[in-house]
């Protein structure tokens, strides 16, 4: 009889995670146990509804052309990397290829190197010379103490998106904002009353100042990061806590930022108060754009786009936001093949078309930006092609270092943000005491577990 070598009490994550993975080994006995007689089967997890349809139409392909492979490709929508962990656990049910999303790999690289879940992929990629075709800063995020355990999906550059009608209305040329001092006295030339009710009308920027999102994205474009290149925190830098005193000031000393209407920049109300003129721009990543037009079809013509605002004069114009990686499980009994279904997912260029067009996300892959797509004119920016500056600014993108404590430092740091700009701790308190808990974290796991 198969019996899990942990118990309650040892188990690192504690007893409810211990229950899930003990429900999730019972539930999936049946599942699980039948592929094993079906050597031909690879099995691949997603998360994405927009991934599983463009999967979903070309996996018949990938099948036609590998007579007797049967893909299996499940999505578990938001439960899925939950499911991931319990399978990687118990050392059973995993897929033989997965989705990761950026803020939840860290949860799989905890404990000894060797035991991660996910086969290295660095060797394949250096032997096949697939190094040299990606965008290499996109390897970062899914690359812990030298091995690579994910190939990105995406870019994810990020642009300023801008009412251009309405700057122009409060005379400000958008394409002469070179840097962020630039934007603050564009911005406050754009952020107006419209009438006498004594709230501004108008504000140059929105920005989200209940998570890492925004204030995280300057912190990449300025070269800093919560995590240097071989995992220490360096979220108190005077790096990190320059870029939060100026974040801070968008909202209190500037007064031309507007927190996000709702939960985020994909709430409903926050398309709304667009709709109403009240937001000038905002910080879009590709797969906002994406977004965008879906939900608010309404208001093609009405924004253009811009590179970021740069620290310095001729300095970098652009940063990541979100990411997504795929990567061969070291419970996949036929890595070959899977390797196949990788490559076929990830590298084939009338997929990465298709992906754009529906999508708007820019592909890693260099040799499919001369795809004539990319330079179509998008109608909904009022006829700019925007895949031209996306792929302009590709090369640029700064990289994002990888720590297994990711999604606890993520949650802290939205904390210390927040108590930032709401001024109940300054930026230098708020990020000090955020890096001493994740240091404090980090150090209690190793005096457990040991050096991981």
């Amino acid at each position: 009889m198969f019996r899990l070598p942990i118990d309650a009490e040892s188990f690192p994550l504690g007893k409810g995670p211990m229950v899930m993975l003990i429900l999730f080994f019972i539930s999936t006995l049946f599942i699980f146990g039948r592929s094993e007689e079906q050597g031909e089967d690879i099995e691949f997890w997603i998360f994405a509804n927009t991934h599983y349809e463009e999967y979903q139409a070309r996996v018949p392909i990938f099948e036609a052309q590998n007579p007797g492979v049967n893909v299996q490709l499940i999505n578990f929508g938001g439960t899925m990397h939950d499911k991931l962990l319990a399978a990687m656990l118990s050392n059973f049910g995993a897929p033989d290829l997965v989705e990761v999303e950026i803020t939840s790999i860290g949860r799989f690289l905890k404990g000894a190197i060797d035991e991660v879940g996910f086969v290295d992929l660095r060797p394949r990629l250096e032997s096949e010379g697939w190094m040299d075709k990606l965008v290499v800063s996109r390897f970062t995020p899914w690359s812990y103490r030298g091995r690579i355990f994910g190939i990105p999906h995406d870019l994810h550059p990020v642009v300023l998106l801008y009412r251009d009608d309405l700057f122009k209305a409060a005379g400000v040329e958008m394409t002469e904002v070179e840097t962020w001092d630039d934007f603050i006295a564009a911005g406050k030339k754009a952020t107006r009353y419209l009438d006498s009710d004594g709230k501004i009308d108008q504000y140059a920027i929105v920005l989200d100042r209940r998570t890492e999102s925004d204030y995280f994205s300057l912190l990449l474009q300025q070269g800093g990061g919560f995590f240097d290149e071989d995992g220490n925190v360096i979220i108190d830098s005077e790096l990190a806590i320059e870029t939060l005193e100026f974040f801070t000031a968008l909202f209190n000393e500037h007064k031309i930022a507007t927190p996000v209407y709702g939960t985020w920049h994909g709430d409903p109300s926050n398309f709304a108060a667009m709709q109403d003129d009240k937001i000038l721009s905002i910080l879009a990543p590709d797969w906002y754009v994406g977004i965008l037009k879906s939900q608010v079809p309404q208001m093609s013509g009405k924004w253009k786009a811009v590179g970021m605002p740069a620290w310095q004069p001729g300095g970098r114009r652009t940063t990541t936001r979100g990411g997504t990686m795929i990567g061969i499980t070291k419970q996949c009994e036929n890595p070959d093949r899977a390797w196949e279904l990788l490559k076929f997912t990830y590298f084939d260029r009338p997929g990465l078309v298709n992906r754009y067009e529906t999508t708007r996300i820019i592909p890693p892959l260099k040799a499919a930006w001369d795809a004539p797509i990319f330079k179509e004119p998008d109608v909904y920016l009022g006829g700019q092609p925007l895949g031209e500056l996306f792929i302009q600014l590709a090369p640029d993108l700064p990289p994002r270092y990888q720590n297994p404590y990711w999604s606890e430092a993520a949650d802290l740091l939205n904390d210390a943000i927040f108590a930032a700009v709401t001024e109940k701790q300054t930026p230098r308190e708020a990020l000090t005491d955020l890096a001493e808990k994740v240091r404090a974290l980090i150090a209690k796991d190793r005096g457990r577990w040991g050096e991981m």
